[in-house]
Parts: C-alpha cells; sequence; structure tokens
C-alpha cells in the first residue's frame, strides 16, 4: 500500500511539473505572437519575425506534446471479452466513471485550456501577416493611365508638343500634361506620311491630319520600351526580344513575341491647335498578362 501511494504521490508531482512546463510553452507563444506584430507594424525585420515565428509554432507544439503525452494518463488495459452489448446499467457506470475521472481534471486544467487557445489564436493571427503584406488590391491601376481627355502632350522635359515639334518621319516620347517620365503613360508620337495609315475610320479620326499617330512605348510582350523607330518601314523595334510593329496598321505585330498591338492613344487639338489628349490609349498598356481580355 505504501509503494502504491508514494508512485501516486510522484506521478502527480510529474503531472504537475509537465503542467507547468506545458504553460511556459503556451506563454512564450503568446508573447512571440504578440512581438511579431510589434515589430511587423514597427517597420518590419525579417530575420526577427522568422525567429518569433518559430517560437509560436514551437511552443505551441511542445505544450501539445507534453499535454498529450504527460498528461492525459493514457494507460493500457486488457479486460476479458464479454457480452458486446452493454444493458442500462453498463453504460451508467461508464458514465459516472468518466464524468469522476475526467471532469476533475478538465476544471484543474482550465488555466491550461485559456493558454493553449490563447496560443492557437497567436498562430492565426501570425498566419495573417502574410495576407496583410499584399498591399491593397491594384483595382484598375494597371489598366488606367495618367492620360485623361484634354490632357496636353510634353515631352520628357514638361515642354508642350505641337504638330511642328515631330518632322516627317520623325518621333518623339510623350507624357499627358503634369506627368512627364510617367511609366506606364509614356508614348511614342510619330509623324507618318498624309494618307498612309490604314486604320479603321473611328482610330483614324484620333489622329490629327491624319499624320500624327501616338501608341503606348510599353511592349506588350515583356514591358520593354519600345523605342526603335525605323523610317524606311515605319515599323517600331523592341530592343529586348525584337518584336516588331506595324505603325500603319496600327502597330500591330508582324515579328517577334509579342501577340497585341501596341495601344493606340486618341489625339485631337484644342482651340489654339495644341496637340491634346481624347482620352486613355484604347487598350491596356502593357504586357498581355496584365489583361487578360481579348483587344
Amino acid at each position: 500500500m505504501d509503494v502504491d501511494r508514494e508512485q501516486e504521490q510522484a506521478l502527480t508531482a510529474d503531472q504537475r511539473k509537465a503542467e507547468r512546463a506545458a504553460a511556459v510553452a503556451f506563454t512564450v507563444a503568446i508573447l512571440a505572437g504578440i512581438g511579431l506584430f510589434v515589430v511587423y507594424f514597427s517597420g518590419g525585420q525579417t530575420q526577427l519575425e522568422g525567429v518569433l515565428f518559430c517560437l509560436i509554432l514551437g511552443g505551441l507544439g511542445v505544450g501539445v506534446a507534453l499535454w498529450a503525452n504527460r498528461l492525459l494518463g493514457a494507460h493500457e488495459a486488457v479486460e476479458e471479452r464479454h457480452e458486446l452489448t452493454s444493458g442500462a446499467a453498463g453504460r451508467e457506470a461508464f458514465e459516472h466513471a468518466l464524468a469522476e475521472e475526467v471532469g476533475p481534471t478538465l476544471a484543474r486544467r482550465s488555466v491550461l485550456v485559456k493558454l493553449l487557445a490563447g496560443a492557437g489564436g497567436a498562430l492565426g493571427l501570425a498566419l495573417l501577416l502574410p495576407v496583410l503584406s499584399l498591399g491593397p488590391a491594384p483595382g484598375r491601376t494597371l489598366k488606367e493611365t495618367p492620360w485623361r481627355r484634354g490632357s496636353r502632350l510634353v515631352d520628357e522635359t514638361g515642354r508642350q508638343v505641337t504638330l511642328a515639334s515631330v518632322p516627317e518621319d520623325g518621333f518623339i516620347t510623350v507624357f499627358p500634361e503634369g506627368h512627364a517620365g510617367s511609366a506606364d503613360a509614356q508614348a511614342l508620337l510619330i509623324h507618318v506620311p498624309a494618307g498612309s495609315l490604314q486604320l479603321p475610320p473611328d482610330r483614324l479620326a484620333a489622329v490629327p491630319h491624319g499624320t500624327h499617330v501616338a501608341y503606348s512605348k510599353i511592349c506588350t510582350h515583356a514591358g520593354c520600351p519600345v523605342g526603335l523607330y525605323r523610317a524606311t518601314t515605319r515599323s517600331l523595334l523592341c530592343p529586348c526580344h525584337q518584336s516588331q510593329f506595324d505603325v500603319l496598321d496600327g502597330a500591330k505585330p508582324f515579328f517577334g513575341p509579342a501577340a497585341r498591338p501596341l495601344p493606340q492613344l486618341p489625339l485631337g487639338l484644342d482651340d489654339q491647335g495644341a496637340l491634346i489628349a481624347l482620352g486613355d490609349f484604347y487598350e491596356p498598356v502593357g504586357p498581355a498578362f496584365w489583361d487578360r481580355e481579348k483587344p
């Protein structure tokens, strides 16, 4: 009897020690979760965030492992096979024994349960940080540029561009006034001979005097700047992957990997005869993967 009592006391002490260790592990996970949020919203530090994330996972894992292996008191029991169906008396006895054994155990470890919930919550909140790192949704920013109806054309220095600024078979990079240097708004204004353009009537109407046509400078293959113009063939060449575009036929690609024409910018003249945009590009600018819709 004395030996059994000593074993029971030793087991209880061991369980209390395991409870304290599990509580410490869960507390470490909770504190690491709070620290992770503080570091993230203070500007972030990748290495420290990684350490804190490991502490969250490690603390939660160690605490659960201690609880499962040291506190549940799992043991093997063997009894003789008896009748497979249990009567009402048997079921009542089982429920009574379960309540006596499990109920007090859970009551004694209510703090541990709360710490487990807190550690699990810290892990769940930490998993939300990658979502916050995605930033705001792009909305229509990949489909629209700073060009607006009435925007005057300027060069990279902000100087206004007129019809006389570009000689025949010449070209110049233009931007909307107030947005000189804008990456997605850059366009090539090209002066072609009158009557040479092969555009639909509505597109031709957006070409002043039928001679000054403008296309996006961003290649529709990989986004490189299309800055080479061949006056002899009246074509544009992308230096990155050698895509070529027919200026007279709506800047359609006829060589290279580009599969989409360079979007045209509708142009007009204001009351003072200055070149202005009649709106944004007809199609989204840039690589085809920015916009899956067929033109």
